[in-house]
Parts: structure tokens; C-alpha cells; sequence
């Protein structure tokens, strides 16, 4: 199977991402739906208990720590959707047959940047948690922090690689 060009691993990756990126779409505006009206879910439960056709029987309780753990998936669904997107930008220049570009080192070194905001950022919602009482499971892998540093190292060698390819142009 050839790795460029049209009917190639990164054009079925790249499908397979475009999917990925509808699901998160979708986790992402219902996060989003959710990060706006969980605050005002008893309120609301309050003004539609007093329709009288309408029947609301149970109560809502919203703590900070339910409103905590929609915030940290809100964030991790944003990180998600930005790498995912990077790595589609990334997968274009691959089926056009020209990966070693400035822009992919650049698309990278953003990978990595995001994926080194969610991890601080679980590392603030785990202290947070605390304070809040919320469930949250943070877990600290150090493969993660490896595979951090790898894309960062990616990134260095796209890099080399635009710069090497740049010079070869210029070289009659």
C-alpha cells in the first residue's frame, strides 16, 4: 500500500480522522450545551414545576464537582478536536505528496503545546477536585509525557526536513 497520493494509508487515515472529528464535534457542542445550562438546571427545574401540566417529581442537585467534571471533559473534548484537526492539516500535505513543509513542524510543535495544556490542565481539575469534592479520576501516565516529547521531537525533524528540502530547491 502506498503511503501518498490518492487511495493510500494517509487517505484512509485522514477518512477514519474526519470521522473521529464528527464524534468529537458532537461530545464537544453537548459539552458545550451542558457547560451553559448546568448552572442554571434548578432554576429551571423550579420555573417548569410550575406549569401545571407539567409533572416534575425528582429534584436537582448540581454540586461544584458535577460542574467540575463537565469542565474537564469540556477541555479534553477541546484538546481532542485541535489535535485531531492538526493531524488532518498534516495528512493533506502527506497525500499531496509534500510533507516536509514548515507548516507540518509548526502543526506539530501545536500537538504538542495542546497536549501539554491537558495534562497541566488535569493536574489544576485534580486539585480542584479536591476542593470541590468532584470524582475525578486523574491519572499520571509517564508514556504520555514520553509521547509528548516525541511529537515535540517530530516536530524538530519536520523541521530539518523543510529546511533540507527548501535548500535542495534552491539547488539547481
Amino acid at each position: 500500500m502506498r503511503a501518498i497520493g490518492k487511495r493510500s494509508l494517509a487517505s484512509i487515515l485522514a477518512m477514519g480522522l474526519h470521522f473521529v472529528r464528527i464524534i468529537i464535534w458532537i461530545g464537544f457542542v453537548g459539552l458545550s450545551i451542558a457547560m451553559v445550562m448546568v448552572p442554571f438546571a434548578v432554576g429551571i427545574t423550579g420555573w417548569l414545576s410550575g406549569f401545571e401540566n407539567l409533572d416534575i417529581n425528582g429534584s436537582v442537585d448540581v454540586s461544584g464537582g458535577d460542574y467540575l467534571e463537565i469542565a474537564h471533559m469540556f477541555v479534553t473534548f477541546a484538546v481532542m478536536l485541535f489535535v485531531v484537526n492538526r493531524l488532518l492539516e498534516i495528512l493533506k500535505t502527506l497525500r499531496f505528496g509534500s510533507p516536509f513543509v514548515m507548516d507540518n513542524a509548526d502543526r506539530f510543535r501545536g500537538v504538542g503545546y495542546a497536549l501539554i495544556i491537558g495534562e497541566g490542565a488535569k493536574f489544576v481539575f485534580a486539585f480542584l477536585g479536591l476542593i470541590f469534592d468532584a470524582d475525578l479520576e486523574v491519572d499520571i501516565e509517564p508514556i504520555t509525557w514520553i509521547a509528548i516529547i516525541a511529537v515535540f521531537v517530530l516536530s524538530e525533524v519536520f523541521r530539518e526536513g523543510a529546511r533540507m528540502k527548501e535548500e535542495q530547491d534552491l539547488t539547481v
